[in-house]
């Protein structure tokens, strides 16, 4: 698969990724969502590139972004069949899927302003030092 193809295809399990989440396709919220996953910082247009399919996230970045999506990275590449994403993406949703008090919590976060948004990502990041990375949030 061609570089080009291949961030066409990563554009759009993203925002396949994206819906499932009940997230939305906004790259003001996604370039948030990796810093606040434990990513690199990124621009909006970054972000925008991503969704997009024009551009891919460096390694860190890509684990962040399906850490925060509960999906593996390779189903973000496209790199495993689709029926293998939806029973590795079942499972991984029924052990770690966000309760009713986590979504309050996450819709909250989402509706603050992006320098908040900062400050919640610090805590959060500053409270899950202690454990390991794939702790999850």
């Amino acid at each position: 698969m061609g570089m080009k193809k291949e961030q066409a295809a990563f554009g759009e399990h993203l925002r396949r990724a994206l819906r499932k989440a009940g997230l939305s396709e906004s790259a003001t919220e996604l370039a948030d969502l990796v810093s606040w996953a434990g990513g690199d910082a990124v621009t909006v247009q970054a972000a925008h590139n991503w969704i997009r399919g024009r551009t891919m996230p460096r390694r860190q970045n890509l684990k962040a972004l399906a850490g925060a999506l509960k999906i593996s990275p390779e189903a973000l590449y496209g790199d495993a069949p689709d029926a293998a994403e939806l029973t590795a993406g079942a499972s991984i949703r029924a052990n770690r899927a966000p309760g009713a008090r986590d979504r309050q919590t996450i819709d909250a976060y989402l509706a603050l302003p992006p320098k908040r948004r900062r400050l919640v990502g610090e805590l959060v990041a500053a409270l899950g030092d202690g454990h390991a990375n794939g702790g999850g949030l």
